[in-house]
C-alpha cells in the first residue's frame, strides 16, 4: 500500500524518520500552497532533491523549502529512482540543517519579503568606496537596469533562499535598493520571427515577335508606303567657291556644318594667298567629293578643330589647328583638307 497523507496528519519531519527507520527507497512526494518538490530517499538515505521551477537540488535546501508548506499533500512512491544521486545523507542531519536555514531566513525575509519585489541599483552610494566581492558582482551586472528578485534568481540558477541571500547582502552593501512588487515591467514577449521569403514562381511570357520585312535596300517604292530611301552621294555634296558670290551683295556663300556643327561658319573676307601657297580648286570635283566626305564622317571634337582651321588665317594657324584631330579615331586627308581651307581663305 502507497504511504500517502496530508501535512496537517503527517508532518514532513514525521514521514522522513519513519522512511529512514524502515530504510525505504523511492520518492516522497510534496503539492501544496507553495508549488511541488520531492525528496530521494534510497535505503532509509537521503540522496537527492527537486523543487519545480527551481534549479535547486541540494537535499538540505529543498528539505527546508518544503518545511515551509504550511499546507499539501504528500505521496511516496516506492521504488522510484532518482534522476541524480549523491552521496546519502542521514535523515536527522538533513533535519537538523534545514531547521538552521530557517532560522536564518527570518533574517533574510525581513530585508527580502519576496520573489515579486523588483530590484534596482541606487544611484548614489553610500560612501566614497564600497568594495564588492567578485562573486557579487555577477548580481550586479544582472540587475542591470531593473528587474526582480525572483528574476535574478532563475537567471541564475538560484532558489529563493539562495537569491534571498545576495540580495539581503547587497541592499546592506548600499548599492541595491527594493521596489514594491509590480513596479518593475515584465520582461518583453520576443518578436516573432519573420517568415522566410519565398518569391512567387516565375513564369515568364512566351515572347513573340512581330513579323519583320525588311525594305529592300535601294527600291524605289519602300515596304511600308511613303517616299523613296536614297542613300547619302558624297558627290551630291557641292561646296561653292568662295569668290562665286552675289552680284548684290559683298558676302561670300556659308561653309556647310562640319559634321555636325550646329551654326554654320561665315567665311571670312578674302585675302592675297601668299606666292609660297598656290591656290587648290575646291571646284575639282574629285577633290570636292573627297572633302565633302571626310566632312561629313567627322565626330563633333574634330569637325571643332576643322572649323577653328578654317577661321585661321594663316598656314601655321591651321596647321595647329587640324593638330588637334585624332587621326585614328577621324582619319583625314590633311593635306588635301589643308589645301581646300588654304583656298577657302585665299
Amino acid at each position: 500500500m502507497a504511504l500517502q497523507g496530508t501535512l496537517e496528519t503527517f508532518a514532513l519531519p514525521d514521514v522522513l524518520r519513519l522512511l529512514a527507520s524502515t530504510k525505504k527507497t523511492g520518492a516522497y512526494r510534496l503539492e501544496g500552497n507553495r508549488g511541488s518538490g520531492s525528496l530521494w530517499v534510497k535505503e532509509g538515505l537521503i540522496v537527492s532533491g527537486d523543487l519545480a521551477g527551481s534549479a535547486v537540488s541540494d537535499p538540505t535546501e529543498v528539505a527546508f523549502e518544503l518545511l515551509r508548506f504550511t499546507d499539501g499533500d504528500f505521496l511516496f512512491d516506492a521504488d522510484a529512482e532518482a534522476p541524480t544521486s549523491g552521496d546519502g545523507v542521514d535523515v536527522e542531519t538533513v533535519l537538523a540543517d534545514a531547521e538552521k536555514l530557517l532560522e536564518e531566513w527570518k533574517e533574510v525575509e525581513a530585508v527580502v519579503p519576496s520573489l515579486d519585489h523588483g530590484l534596482a541599483l541606487q544611484p548614489e552610494l553610500p560612501g566614497d568606496e564600497v568594495t564588492i566581492r567578485a562573486d557579487i558582482w555577477i548580481y550586479v551586472v544582472g540587475i542591470g537596469g531593473g528587474t526582480t528578485v525572483g528574476r535574478l534568481g532563475t537567471m541564475l540558477g538560484l532558489g529563493e533562499l539562495g537569491i534571498s541571500r545576495v540580495v539581503k547582502q547587497m541592499v546592506e552593501l548600499g548599492i541595491v535598493e527594493l521596489t514594491e512588487p509590480g513596479t518593475v515591467p515584465a520582461p518583453a514577449e520576443p518578436e516573432p520571427e519573420a517568415p522566410a521569403f519565398e518569391p512567387a514562381a516565375f513564369e515568364p511570357d512566351t515572347f513573340e515577335p512581330d513579323t519583320f520585312e525588311p525594305d529592300t535596300f535601294g527600291s524605289d517604292e519602300p515596304a511600308g508606303g511613303g517616299d523613296a530611301f536614297e542613300p547619302f552621294d558624297p558627290n551630291a555634296l557641292v561646296i561653292e567657291d568662295p569668290h562665286a558670290g552675289s552680284a548684290d551683295t559683298d558676302e561670300a556663300p556659308l561653309l556647310g556644318g562640319f559634321g555636325g556643327l550646329d551654326a554654320p561658319l561665315l567665311a571670312p573676307e578674302p585675302e592675297s594667298a601668299p606666292e609660297s601657297e598656290p591656290a587648290a580648286s575646291a571646284s575639282d570635283p574629285t577633290d570636292a567629293a573627297e572633302i565633302a566626305r571626310q566632312l561629313a564622317n567627322l565626330s563633333p571634337k574634330a569637325a571643332k578643330a576643322v572649323a577653328a582651321a578654317a577661321k585661321a588665317t594663316t598656314q601655321e594657324e591651321r596647321e595647329a589647328a587640324l593638330a588637334e584631330v585624332d587621326e585614328t579615331e577621324d582619319p583625314i586627308n590633311r593635306e588635301l583638307l589643308l589645301k581646300f581651307l588654304g583656298s577657302v581663305n585665299s
